[in-house]
Parts: structure tokens; C-alpha cells; sequence
């Protein structure tokens, strides 16, 4: 690893950071993700107030596909949705299992690609391992820049102050 490179890599590591529990409540691509059962503690945000991540999501996904052919009725996956995550919400890292690495891999691939090509600045995600004891499958867990909320106001108070700093701070306000 050359010197810049380490450089970049101990500069990543040590960014201040703030988690967030996304509530995943939203992905049609995901039904078994669908519960009524939230944390009782962290600084919770619904997915489902962030339209910008859903439209990104599919503009991700339309990339991939073939319109002089037959449309399949579900277009996005997985990666899809985790590449619109980082772009829309910046997040440096995602706590996931293990088994997961390569589905953000492509996630990473996707974004860079959908970032390259729309003139957006885009800084790859990492995972911070993690094994889900006793979190709802619902809720993921993300690290985004310190302070990217000041203080937690509640799921829908938190969400609606998302949208606003994002819209506000990032090339999405024109997509809305």
C-alpha cells in the first residue's frame, strides 16, 4: 500500500461519524423487512420519509435495464437500494453481516458508476461487521457524518429534517 494511499485509508477510519437507525420500512424488493416493531433507543429515521432514496434506487436500477425488451415487473435489488443510501445519505459505513460484503461491493460499484455519471461527488461505503443480535430485521444501522442531526426529535420529526438537510445539501433537491 503506497503512503497515499494509507493516508486516505487512516483518514477514512478516523472521520467522526454518527449512527443512525434507518427504518427500512419502505423496500418492496424486501417484504420480509415489513414489521411494526421499532427500537426503543438510537436515533431513529424512516426510510419511508426519504423519497430521494426510493427515485435513486430506481434510476439506479433503470441503468441495468434493456427498455427494447419486455420491462420485468421488479426492476431493483438489494444493492440497488444500499447504493442509494450512500448517495443520498452519505453513509461511510453500514453494520452488516458478514455474508453481505459482496452485495455491498456492488452496491459500492453501482453508486460510483451512478455518481460518475450525474457529476455527484461519491465517497464508497465500508462494513463494520456486525451479527444483528437482537435488532429488528427492520432497522439497519448506519454511520454518517457527525452531526447530520443535531439532536433526536422523534422517527418523523428526525426524517423530515433528513430530507430537508439532504435536499438542501446535496444534487438531489433538482431530482425532487
Amino acid at each position: 500500500m503506497t503512503q497515499l494511499a494509507m493516508c486516505e485509508h487512516t483518514e477514512k477510519q478516523i472521520q467522526a461519524s454518527q449512527t443512525m437507525c434507518l427504518v427500512v420500512d419502505g423496500n418492496s424488493h424486501a417484504s420480509e423487512l415489513l414489521q411494526d416493531a421499532l427500537p426503543q433507543h438510537g436515533m431513529l429515521v424512516s426510510e419511508a420519509l426519504l423519497p430521494q432514496i426510493r427515485l435513486v434506487a430506481m434510476m439506479i436500477a433503470a441503468m441495468r435495464v434493456d427498455f427494447s425488451q419486455q420491462v420485468p415487473e421488479q426492476i431493483s435489488d438489494e444493492a440497488d437500494w444500499f447504493a442509494a443510501r450512500m448517495l443520498v445519505l452519505g453513509v461511510q459505513q453500514f453494520h452488516l453481516d458478514v455474508s453481505l460484503l459482496p452485495m455491498l461491493n456492488r452496491a459500492n460499484q453501482r453508486a460510483a458508476e451512478f455518481a460518475h455519471k450525474h457529476g455527484l461527488t461519491f465517497q464508497s461505503a465500508s462494513m463494520k461487521m456486525s451479527l444483528h443480535a437482537g435488532r429488528a430485521s427492520n432497522v439497519l444501522l448506519i454511520e454518517v457524518a457527525a452531526d447530520t442531526l443535531r439532536q433526536d426529535l422523534g422517527l418523523v420529526a428526525n426524517s423530515l429534517a433528513l430530507k430537508q438537510q439532504v435536499s438542501l445539501q446535496s444534487g438531489f433537491c433538482n431530482l425532487m
